[in-house]
Formats: C-alpha cells, structure tokens, sequence
C-alpha cells in the first residue's frame, strides 16, 4: 500500500472517533514513534559519519558569524 494511501485511511480513522482520551492516546503514540524514528536516523547518521561534534558545529558557527557580521 502506498504511502499516501496509508495517511488517508490513518486521517479517516481519526476522524471517526469520538472519544477525548483515545485520541490523546493516539498522539502520545505517534508522538512516540517519531521519537523513536528520529533517534534511529540520528544512530545511523552517526554511525555512519554523516554528523559533526557539537564543537565543531559551535566553532563553524562562529566563523560563519565573525565572516558575515560587520
């Protein structure tokens, strides 16, 4: 199945219920697994070096600024 497929029936599913507290549940869960998503893309990023050290990040930062700041 399509991936648009899928978020249309997802989309109607949602808008068939009624109840307050089971769609609070379901944000939690999507909440959840973006989280989750998100976490294995940055492990994968790092693993296979496509980040950069928080002080080499500040230190690019800081050139860009001193380079583009009169």
């Amino acid at each position: 199945m399509e991936v648009e497929s899928i978020k249309l029936g997802l989309i109607d599913r949602l808008m068939k219920i009624k109840d307050e507290a089971a769609l609070h549940k379901v944000n939690e869960l999507l909440t959840q697994a973006e989280m989750e998503f998100r976490t294995e893309e940055s492990l994968e990023a790092i693993k296979n070096g496509d980040s950069i050290s928080i002080e080499s990040f500040r230190k690019e930062n800081e050139e860009w600024r001193k380079m583009n700041t009169k």
